[in-house]
């Protein structure tokens, strides 16, 4: 089974491969992310819809370059506080592909780490760090460090490293047969 999984953002992250391989992964902008603070409320919406207009393309993109059998992409989260602007990605993402007659599932954050990582990593896991932004990136570099620990080439990239994180997820809930790798040094050969 192909699978497609997508850490959807302004800089999304893109995993792809059969279950079974390694993935394929990286990442790309769909958009620039200036000061939105300094923009006119009009300025906002028009570079929202310019990042949708490049989702949708993306999406269209990938499926028609990889023909994936299933398309996996972070939920939005956060309740009544969820990014109104993330939301939107994510229909984009599910639009496009229903109209291509691909299946799109959502994954959700913390099933993904408790998968990925051993259990559902949060940012009260990092109570010494001061800012949330340092708390996110030091949950960003955890999954970096599971990616190389299984020596999938995410070259630095923490949101192509997301997206393999939800493709791994999504192979062990979706692909028949997956087994997920095991971590550490313990079953590779020294070489």
């Amino acid at each position: 089974m192909k699978i497609l999984a997508l850490d959807i953002a302004t800089q999304t992250g893109i995993a792809v491969g059969d279950s079974g391989s390694q993935p394929r992964a990286w990442s790309i902008s769909l958009g620039e992310a200036p000061d939105r603070g300094r923009l006119s409320k009009d300025a906002k919406a028009a570079l929202d819809g310019r990042r949708f207009s490049n989702a949708l393309k993306m999406t269209q993109g990938l499926i028609e370059h990889h023909s994936p059998d299933l398309i996996v992409v972070e939920a939005a989260i956060g309740g009544a506080k969820a990014s109104h602007y993330l939301i939107g990605l994510v229909a984009c993402v599910r639009g496009c592909a229903a109209n291509r007659g691909v299946t799109c599932k959502p994954a959700n954050l913390s099933a993904v780490r408790k998968h990925f990582l051993g259990r559902s990593i949060s940012v009260n896991d990092f109570p010494y760090l001061k800012s949330k932004d340092a708390k996110k990136k030091a949950i960003k570099r955890e999954v970096l460090k599971r990616c190389e620990l299984l020596k999938w080439d995410v070259d630095g990239d923490d949101d192509a490293a997301d997206a393999c994180a939800i493709w791994d997820w999504a192979c062990a809930e979706f692909a028949r047969g997956y087994q997920a790798q095991p971590g550490g040094d313990l079953f590779h050969a020294n070489g």
